[in-house]
Order: C-alpha cells, then sequence, then structure tokens
C-alpha cells in the first residue's frame, strides 16, 4: 500500500533496528512487570504487618482488661505502623510511575510498528500515542483528581490515614476525654491525613505530565 502524498516517506526498518527495538520493546515490558511485583510485595507485606500487629493489640486488650498496658502497647506500636505506611505509599507511588514511563515507551515503539505497518492498526488494541496528558492510565480517556483513589498508593494512603485517627483517638481516650471527643478528633485526622496524601499523589502525577513531552500525540477526529 502507497503511503498519501501528504505523509513523510519512511525508509525501510533494516534486521538490526528490528532486533533494537523488540529487544528495547521486551526490556520495557520486563520493567512494567518488576514494578507491578515490588508494588504488589511491599503492599502484602504492610497489610500483612498491619494485620498482624492488629491481632496483637487484640490480644494486650484482653489480656490487660484494656488497662493502661493496652493504651502504652498501642501508643508505642501505631506510630511504627504509620512510619511504615508512609514509606509503602511513597515506593508504591514511585513504582506507579516508574511504570507510566515504561508504558509509555513501549507506546512510542509501538507508534514505530504502525507507523511502518499501519495495515496492522486494527490489530492493536492499546494506544499508539504518547499523551503526557494521560497520566493515570494508558487506555483512559478522561482521567480526573479522582482516579488517585484507586491507584494501590491511594489504598495505603487510605489505610495509613486510619492509622493515624485511631492513634489520635487512643491517645485522647488516654487522657480520659470523652468519647465523641475521641471519635470525632480520631476522623478529622483521618480526613486531614488521607486528603493530605491523595493531594501529595495527584501532585506528582501532574509534575510527572508537566516533565514528559508527547511527540506523538492523538490525533483529533475529523
Amino acid at each position: 500500500m502507497e503511503r498519501q502524498k501528504d505523509e513523510p516517506a519512511f525508509a525501510e526498518l533494516s534486521p538490526q533496528t528490528i532486533t533494537m527495538m523488540t529487544a528495547e520493546h521486551a526490556n520495557l515490558q520486563a520493567g512494567r512487570f518488576m514494578t507491578v511485583s515490588e508494588a504488589n510485595g511491599r503492599t502484602t507485606l504492610f497489610i500483612g504487618t498491619v494485620s498482624g500487629a492488629l491481632i496483637a493489640i487484640a490480644f494486650a486488650g484482653q489480656a490487660s482488661q484494656m488497662g493502661t498496658a493496652f493504651f502504652m502497647f498501642s501508643l508505642v506500636l501505631f506510630p511504627s505502623l504509620v512510619f511504615m505506611g508512609l514509606f509503602t505509599f511513597e515506593r508504591v507511588l514511585q513504582s506507579g510511575i516508574e511504570d507510566l514511563i515504561y508504558a509509555r515507551g513501549i507506546n512510542l515503539i509501538r507508534h514505530l510498528y504502525l507507523e511502518y505497518a499501519p495495515q496492522m492498526q486494527p490489530y492493536f488494541i492499546l494506544a499508539a500515542h504518547d499523551e503526557s496528558g494521560k497520566p493515570l492510565l494508558n487506555v483512559r480517556t478522561n482521567p480526573s483528581w479522582g482516579q488517585v483513589f484507586l491507584t494501590t498508593a491511594g489504598m495505603i494512603a487510605f489505610i495509613t490515614s486510619m492509622l493515624v485517627g485511631v492513634f489520635v483517638g487512643l491517645l485522647l481516650a488516654l487522657l480520659t476525654l470523652p468519647a465523641l471527643v475521641c471519635m470525632s478528633a480520631g476522623i478529622g485526622l483521618f480526613l486531614v491525613s488521607f486528603g493530605i496524601l491523595q493531594r501529595y499523589q495527584w501532585g506528582q502525577w501532574k509534575r510527572l505530565e508537566q516533565t514528559l513531552t508527547s511527540l506523538f500525540p492523538r490525533k483529533p477526529l475529523r
């Protein structure tokens, strides 16, 4: 099939070029696999640690009959879980950003494939464009701020913020404040913490969007 007159003419791809592009495609795909595996591993470790800690706190409360030992044990353990949650949140977010960069590289190579074999377009279901304006998902058409709630980092932010709220509630309960005050303070700190973490996550995605430049944006429909 001959190219249109207004389209640039491309030289045929050499076998060496095809080999290099295929190897690069495989490397990028392996990089994506590694980021997903690391994110899953860190998430599993964090959730498992939180689950084990909550079971230990329950046993401590039963043994001490919700006495001072229970509060002391909880107030020492919860900050450790919060810090672990923050570290996990940051690393999982970094893994997500790295995954996007690898996916964008794959899109560039896919674009090259279609430049030399446009007749194969119906057989490619993923994008062959590299719009930086789609920071969260490769195939999503209208990303929004709410998308940060559906990421793995968003889930870690939710659990970590819950730990912050529980810690504050227990601390105020130890000071013999009314239960309503303790509950209200805990919920308030949970919302503040969750909002801060999600705002930070969205800021990181927007910063990436501004850093990456689009070489082959999607052409508008006529």
